[in-house]
């Protein structure tokens, strides 16, 4: 059996980017970690882990970029599941269960790149009844 791996973080330190090609996946074992999805030229935020959450978990199954990046909230301690441990786990599973995992894997993706499209829609919608707000105000 491997020796666990744990990794350290500081506070806004990217801990996975957007983008790259995934190796390993993280659990939280203490602090939290924002996941964002880059839009155009911002950052929107499609959520925040907490301890015993898990991500970077589609790149094992999958090789594909990152579809999010990964950043600490305070002090982040998060336990590594290297690639090659986790595949010599997926061997021993058959082939039937794989292809519905890496189904899966897609909707979690599909479903990733929806609550960006949320978030952008809710961002806009409240600063339109900001706006509206500070115009009610100056009568």
């Amino acid at each position: 059996m491997n020796t666990p791996v744990i990794e350290r973080y500081a506070d806004s330190e990217v801990i996975v980017t957007e983008g790259i090609m995934s190796q390993k996946a993280y659990i939280v074992i203490s602090g939290g970690v924002s996941i964002s999805k880059k839009v155009g030229k911002r950052n929107v935020r499609i959520g925040l882990l907490k301890k015993g959450d898990i991500f970077g978990e589609m790149g094992l199954f999958q090789e594909t970029v990152r579809s999010a990046t990964a950043t600490a909230v305070g002090d982040v301690e998060v336990g590594i599941i290297d690639k090659k441990s986790f595949n010599d786990l997926l061997d021993q599973c058959p082939d039937d269960m794989k292809i519905i995992i890496n189904s899966l894997i897609d909707r979690l993706r599909d479903i990733t790149n929806k609550l960006v499209n949320i978030g952008l829609k809710l961002e806009q919608a409240k600063r339109s009844i900001d706006s509206f707000s500070i115009k009610e105000t100056d009568r």
